[in-house]
């Protein structure tokens, strides 16, 4: 009777963690839009891709780490999947020959700042920097700039999306489900957070730092179950840009007269 009061009682705090979590997320995307226009921002913003298809988009944030982001790649070539990561600027200059290689096996590569700052508590010119910066480092390396945008915390600003808008960028948020892998709440916890909440169009977020030095993060060896799964399913994993591209196909048939 006590462990059936315990599990109870240990479900419901689960739950109310989720709620409060998603609450906060939300409430910083609606803060940032509280003294403007939502509609000045709604093309930029993207949060899912197409749910007519089976597309869906791994991201992965805070990199390139030396150790882990080689074996993400490894995962990815294996099972002959791309994904879109989220850089750092300043991780760049330290891990050029990563960048190379995520460009050259055709995976996307996102702009996250400089330095993990949270924008909605910086102004202009230090948000214009972080991203330019970044946008600078990347190209450097793989002789483009970035497409898309991922701000730390999920946190924006008028000024940020002024500044994305003003680069053509889009800014690139997540889908139905976070399965906070950078708190390594578990194997088995990240993989089932990813299969509940997956549906068409996607946009899942992972990590590819970790501030626990194993041989193998917990995304990694979710990574191995997780794609396979997926794709028995008959998922497609695709990148932000093709996700977007289609996204907006799709828009674009719509709108079309009969």
């Amino acid at each position: 009777m006590k462990k059936t009061i315990y599990a109870l009682i240990l479900g419901a705090i689960v739950l109310i963690g989720i709620s409060i979590r998603n609450i906060y997320n939300k409430d910083i995307e609606v803060g940032m839009l509280e003294k403007t226009s939502k509609n000045d921002y709604e093309d930029l913003i993207i949060k899912c891709g197409n749910t007519d298809e089976k597309l869906i988009a791994l991201t992965f944030d805070d990199g390139p780490d030396e150790d882990f982001t080689p074996q993400i790649l490894d995962i990815l070539k294996k099972y002959n999947v791309k994904a879109t990561f989220y850089v750092i600027g300043e991780k760049v200059q330290y891990n050029k020959k990563i960048i190379k290689r995520q460009y050259e096996e055709g995976h996307e590569i996102g702009n996250h700042t400089y330095t993990h700052i949270n924008v909605s508590k910086n102004g202009y010119n230090k948000i214009k920097k972080e991203i330019g910066d970044t946008q600078s480092a990347v190209k450097s390396v793989t002789g483009i700039y970035p497409k898309t945008f991922r701000p730390p915390y999920r946190a924006i600003s008028k000024d940020m999306c002024d500044i994305i808008k003003e680069k053509d960028m889009n800014i690139v948020l997540w889908s139905y489900v976070d399965a906070r892998d950078w708190e390594s709440p578990g194997v088995c916890s990240i993989v089932k957070s990813i299969e509940s909440g997956i549906q068409n169009g996607c946009i899942i977020l992972l990590h590819d730092y970790n501030k626990i030095r194993a041989p193998k993060s917990q995304t990694i060896e979710a990574l191995d179950i997780i794609i396979p799964n997926l794709l028995e399913k008959g998922y497609k994993f695709v990148t932000i840009s093709e996700l977007i591209e289609h996204l907006e196909k799709n828009t674009n048939n719509e709108k079309a007269p009969n």
